[in-house]
């Protein structure tokens, strides 16, 4: 094991871990500041008391920094890297520094100004400005201090006021620069989330509207238009599709301020040819939730409407196609009768092409899946084109997830002709989905959900027990003894123990209740339907006996026996909301936990 994996495991959270190494740079900056104190005492210019002193508060300081990150604590405070907190801890250590220089004050006093350089992305300019007077304040103390206490270490009182009104003039830059990184590392956020909302949606362009939906900016796509239509309404461009009816339904959409996806439209490119896209968009608020507009993003679908086309064209063709591409197609109809389906798609259903030609849907599909898809169905009937998601039930037991676009057969005087069906599995894209939500929300080392999931549990729970005017209880539980079993018997040991913790909490309780993990050794347990706190310290007690079992680790099998302190919150008796419950579940912990080292 290396000292790095020693200060900053790998179980860590990673904000944490990274706060350390944070922490780690401003200790090597102590470290270079120590060894000019070192210099500054061999030239007799720092008294050996002195320079001893400042070497003993570099270590409590760091130590005491330390400890606070790596035992969480620091999460309590708005803010968890505890820059400020630090700057003044610097400022101040500066500060006792320059008070015993003999000489060489003004060179010591250029430590606040690489100080500050440590909050120059963290703190705004309101922190600076705290910060600033801070140190002004400090450094005339210490100016006041040297005269009725050290007046044989001043040579010219005049200089060492002319150096605070240096000082005061020098340190507000840093208050306008901070202010400035402050202010560009949030633009630099909000560009980000931008980028990150255009990606998701993978596209061909982008575009943005303003409050009366009149387009303002957008990257163009070269097939049209044929002018920058900025200042315009979507459907005041020239456009070939969709129709009144269609433009109707997507203006109420965004006059209700709803997202909306795969709005199809389509115009005449600058050789005159018909180019369809896609847009979807979603509407964007201020921080005060008022409606500023929209922001989109389009793909050119004009090769999928092509094909789409063609499948009408002609039948030979259309088996071509449909029985070499990895979907499945069929056509039926307007009374619901298969004229046409893939190999794939009729093999589905267990039948043969030539099996299912005729045949009505209804027979095909059987009843209770034509009934769930009956609405989809009767829409696109009407002729309108409809995308949705289904499970499909094998006979083996299995599910698939299927994605279905169904696109209405609409004939040169508009009537609707049938409809034709375009089926992709999409099983093992929401498989992949579902592994990446438990991937992201349980604790990959004991299954149980971790922070973000219970975050997420304890505002439902919080929501339910105000809409039924119900109580529920929240456990806090850390393990005691457990450092000794991880540092004895090493990592694996104590992952494996853990996991055996996970395990006896979780057969404690109901399988109602949520036990989730929230960090290295400690667990959380919200008990649903708990009005009293006596019926908690009932489960508390069992969690209790069921942990103070030994337990069997590693292949030897070595029998290790650890502790658990719990602490418990009613809602509403103890908080209202769930940050303040947690904390009040944390501090009954501590309190409980204190009690047992006394």
């Amino acid at each position: 094991m290396t000292l790095a994996t020693l200060l900053i495991p790998p179980s860590l959270d990673a904000k944490q871990a990274l706060r350390l190494r944070r922490l780690g740079l401003a200790a090597l900056t102590y470290a270079l500041t120590l060894a000019l104190v070192a210099i500054a005492w061999s030239f007799d210019v720092l008294p050996a008391q002195a320079a001893l002193q400042i070497a003993a508060m570099y270590l409590a300081i760091n130590l005491g920094l330390y400890a606070t990150i790596r035992s969480g604590l620091n999460l309590r405070f708005a803010d968890p890297s505890l820059t400020r907190v630090q700057i003044l801890i610097a400022i101040t250590v500066v500060m006792f520094i320059v008070y015993h220089l003999d000489n060489g004050r003004d060179m010591a006093l250029a430590g606040c100004f690489i100080v500050y350089l440590f909050g120059a992305f963290r703190l705004s300019a309101r922190n600076f400005r705290l910060i600033t007077l801070y140190t002004l304040a400090a450094y005339a103390l210490v100016v006041n201090l040297l005269m009725h206490l050290r007046p044989e270490a001043i040579v010219d009182i005049r200089r060492e006021w002319m150096s605070w009104l240096l000082l005061a003039g020098f340190l507000p830059v840093f208050t306008l620069v901070g202010g400035q990184v402050n202010a560009l590392r949030r633009k630099l956020h909000e560009s980000d989330a931008r980028f990150r909302s255009l990606t998701e949606m993978s596209s061909d362009f982008y575009w943005e509207t303003d409050t009366e939906h009149r387009l303002t900016a957008h990257s163009a796509l070269s097939a049209f238009p044929r002018r920058t239509p900025f200042g315009e309404r979507r459907w005041e461009i020239p456009h070939l599709t969709p129709d009144e009816a269609g433009w109707r339904a997507h203006r109420e959409m965004l006059d209700a301020h709803l997202p909306f996806r795969d709005f199809e439209l389509s115009r005449a490119d600058t050789g005159g040819t018909e180019r369809h896209v896609a847009i979807s968009g979603d509407p964007l608020f201020d921080g005060s939730g008022a409606f500023q507009g929209y922001r989109g993003v389009g793909t050119d679908i004009t090769t999928r409407k092509r094909a789409e086309q063609a499948l009408r064209a002609s039948t030979h063709e259309l088996r071509l196609f449909a029985d070499n591409v990895p979907v499945m197609i069929a056509s039926w109809d307007k009374d619901m009768h298969f004229r046409f389906a893939s190999r794939d798609y009729s093999e589905f259903y267990g039948l043969s092409a030539t099996d299912l030609i005729g045949r009505h849907l209804r027979d095909v599909m059987g009843e209770d899946v034509y009934r769930e898809k009956e609405a989809h169905l009767l829409e696109a009937m009407r002729g309108y084109p409809v995308t949705f998601e289904r499970i499909h039930r094998l006979r083996n037991g299995q599910s698939r997830y299927l994605e279905a676009r169904l696109l209405p057969d609409i004939d040169d005087q508009g009537s609707v002709m049938g409809c034709f069906a375009v089926v992709t599995d999409i099983t093992e894209h929401k498989l992949a989905e579902k592994r990446l939500q438990q991937v992201a929300h349980h604790d990959s080392l004991t299954g149980l959900p971790n922070r973000l999931l219970f975050d997420d549990r304890l505002q439902q729970a919080i929501s339910i027990a105000k809409r039924d005017s119900r109580q529920f209880a929240l456990l806090y539980l850390d393990l005691d003894k457990f450092k000794p079993v991880n540092d004895s018997l090493g990592h694996n040991a104590g992952d494996e123990l853990l996991q055996q913790v996970a395990a006896r909490i979780r057969q404690q309780v109901r399988e109602s209740d949520t036990v989730a993990r929230v960090g290295g050794d400690e667990f959380t347990v919200i008990l649903h339907g708990t009005a009293k706190r006596e019926e908690a310290e009932i489960v508390c007690g069992k969690i209790t006996g069921a942990l103070a079992r030994p337990f069997r680790i590693g292949s030897a099998k070595q029998e290790v026996s650890i502790g658990i302190s719990i602490g418990i919150a009613l809602y509403p008796e103890d908080a209202q909301d769930s940050d303040t419950l947690v904390k009040a579940a944390d501090a009954a912990m501590y309190s409980v936990k204190q009690a047992c080292a006394a």
